[in-house]
């Protein structure tokens, strides 16, 4: 077998040096089969390495723990810090999010509060997320989508250091405990979320495990701390704090407190979604519509999930639910399984998404992640403590390492050429776009609204139109949706620029 391991590495060095050439120039066909997706020959490579792995031991570098921690959340913010701004220029970016947080951060930055106009209202009416004050001084030294962007990605990277300080307090300064980190920013659920725009719950992910890091250092105040920060990210977040009161209680043995902090944020949720939010929006709380088979308010949906077990047994125990758990543990080797006690903790942002029929929620790399991965990360930790001693406790970092890769795979199609190189139909957008003052009133295609949210009102055409003073949108929709009132003043590349002529 181990007469296998040299040609098995040739060939991945063939496919690696392929996967280069793919980046640089977007690919090509080969005898009718087309080498055009960088992700086919990551998924390639990582099944070679697991073969190899197979058939000889794998010489694995020993790395002091925070070198790798800071050469892994370095390359993070990189390689993702590209593909993120990089999707924006490339208007492969959205209205919902991006442009929404855009103008919310600027609004709070000009003066005007957290307001929007994607629709108008206030922003904390929708999601009560107050986490970005803090951000609002990027509103006035950095206006704009690329900032946000990147600061998202810093904040997801520095969840690597959290999992490094909390696993070297269960492991020791071993090498391991850097690779934990890295596990981290590998993670699959964690490309997604990054690259899914902007969403305040995704802070969540490195304030979790810091709580719980500072809890573990007897660093009181500072866990307590992390937990208002992580509460202000959004209303919803008290269910991941409801977890972290779980994690207090069964893994750590605090029970009154666990239970408190438990009870405590069932109870400002259920504040926020009676009073605070419905006096912002001016209606009720309008995001329980997917969890309407069990009813239609917090204490109905509770009461059914212990009274009327029939209405929610379906919604959870189906195919697609078991694959997005496995597409969950994977990446992680499994290794939470072994940590139940801090997997426990994971159940109730777990339930808010098995429950839902949205298949969004249960999509193991969309933001609803965000409140489950920090349990599991924090349970993996556990796990591999027990497992450690085991002769076969490093080929378990393997290969969730690369089931990692295989998940995450289509992240690199990202830094291919064709991805982020601008085509002449971005590039007129792009060009159009400068023709629209800064300030005024715009109705414009969803694709270009975070580029232009940096202003009072920004909507997605053909909403808002009666207000606007300019609309840019694509030809064949101003075909279908006229715009009346309005003249062309600019033409390019598939689209229209008007300006309101009366």
């Amino acid at each position: 077998m181990t007469r296998l391991a040299r040609p098995l590495e040739l060939v991945a060095g063939v496919v690696t040096a392929v996967l280069i050439a793919v980046f640089a120039t977007g690919g090509w066909t080969v005898g009718g089969v087309p080498l055009t997706r960088a992700e086919d020959l990551v998924v390639v490579l990582a099944a070679l390495i697991a073969l190899r792995g197979l058939v000889a031991p794998l010489a694995v570098p020993t790395v002091p723990p925070l070198r790798a921690a800071v050469v892994g959340a370095v390359v993070y913010a990189v390689a993702m810090g590209f593909i993120v701004v990089s999707r924006h220029l490339t208007l492969k970016t959205h209205a919902l999010d991006l442009g929404y947080y855009v103008q919310v951060v600027w609004s709070i930055a000009a003066g005007y509060g957290p307001y929007v106009t994607l629709p108008p209202m206030h922003a904390w009416g929708d999601h009560l997320s107050p986490v970005f004050y803090p951000l609002a001084p990027l509103g006035w030294l950095v206006p704009g989508a690329a900032a946000l962007l990147l600061a998202q990605t810093l904040i997801l990277a520095a969840g690597g250091f959290a999992v490094l300080g909390y696993a070297r307090r269960r492991l020791g300064a071993t090498p391991v405990a850097g690779g934990l980190a890295l596990l981290l920013l590998v993670n699959p659920s964690l490309h997604g979320i990054n690259i899914r725009d902007i969403h305040p719950q995704a802070f969540a992910i490195p304030l979790l495990i810091a709580a719980a890091l500072a809890f573990d250092a007897e660093r009181y105040w500072w866990s307590g701390a992390a937990l208002v920060a992580t509460l202000a990210c959004r209303e919803d977040a008290a269910i991941a704090v409801v977890g972290f009161g779980i994690w207090l209680a069964v893994a750590r043995g605090r029970w009154r407190l666990g239970v408190g902090v438990a009870v405590a944020s069932v109870l400002l949720l259920a504040l926020d979604l009676k009073y605070v939010m419905p006096y912002f929006r001016g209606e009720p709380y309008p995001h329980l519509h997917r969890y309407a088979h069990l009813g239609s308010s917090l204490g109905d949906i509770l009461l059914s999930l212990i009274l009327k077990p029939w209405r929610w047994i379906g919604a959870v125990l189906s195919l697609d639910k078991l694959v997005y758990l496995l597409a969950l543990l994977l990446p992680l080797g499994g290794l939470p399984l072994l940590g139940p006690r801090a997997l426990v903790a994971a159940l109730p942002p777990l339930a808010v998404n098995l429950l839902s029929f949205d298949h969004a929620l249960f999509h193991y790399r969309s933001q609803y992640q965000a409140f489950v991965l920090p349990f599991l990360m924090l349970a993996a930790v556990d796990g591999y403590a027990r497992l450690r001693a085991h002769r076969k406790a490093g080929t378990v970092l393997l290969l969730a390492f690369l089931a990692s890769a295989g998940l995450t795979a289509r992240t690199a199609n990202d830094l291919m050429v064709t991805r982020w190189r601008l085509g002449p139909e971005q590039q007129a957008a792009r060009e159009l776009m400068q023709r629209i003052p800064d300030g005024v009133p715009a109705s414009v295609n969803e694709r270009l609204v975070p580029h232009l949210a940096t202003r009072r009102e920004i909507f997605v055409y053909p909403t808002g139109a009666a207000r606007s003073d300019y609309v840019l949108e694509h030809e064949s929709v101003l075909s279908a949706f006229p715009a009346a009132g309005y003249r062309e003043i600019g033409r390019s590349g598939g689209w229209i620029l008007l300006q309101r002529s009366t």
